[in-house]
């Protein structure tokens, strides 16, 4: 993959992380009684909702190509994968419990659970795209 399209990838999959990631910061107060409906138990949800929108913040310098060092771009690859995963744990559980997707906190509502986990899915493969061919560009 050329760079330039390495960089329309980590552009896309920047921006796709950065939705849901605006959308829980919009009702943040809500997010963790929002993921107490879902199954999480009440004790761990505002713990999962701090440590989600944090990771997903951390993970955007990488995405937007930021000319940061080596180990700041691990620690944001790294962040990146971790923020999918809970993502992707989250949704799955709003599935199996037949509610509607969380993903996007308390801001959007009755979003279809299939849509949401094809937007995780997206995601997952734009960041892995992003992840494969960079092993000669990162700084």
């Amino acid at each position: 993959m050329s760079r330039k399209v390495n960089k329309i990838v980590k552009l896309i999959a920047g921006l796709l992380i950065m939705v849901p990631l605006l959308c829980q910061l919009f009702t943040f107060e809500k997010f963790s009684a929002v993921l107490t409906s879902v199954g999480i138990m009440p004790y761990l949800s505002l713990p999962i909702v701090i440590i989600l929108v944090v990771v997903e913040l951390i993970s955007l310098p990488f995405l937007i190509d930021m000319n940061i060092s080596k180990r700041i771009t691990l620690t944001s690859r790294v962040a990146g994968f971790l923020s999918l995963g809970i993502m992707t744990v989250i949704s799955f559980l709003a599935f199996a419990n037949g509610h509607a997707a969380v993903i996007f906190g308390a801001t959007i509502k009755n979003v279809n659970n299939v849509a949401a986990i094809f937007l995780v899915f997206v995601m997952w493969s734009l960041l892995i795209c992003a992840n494969l061919s960079t092993k000669k560009t990162a700084k």
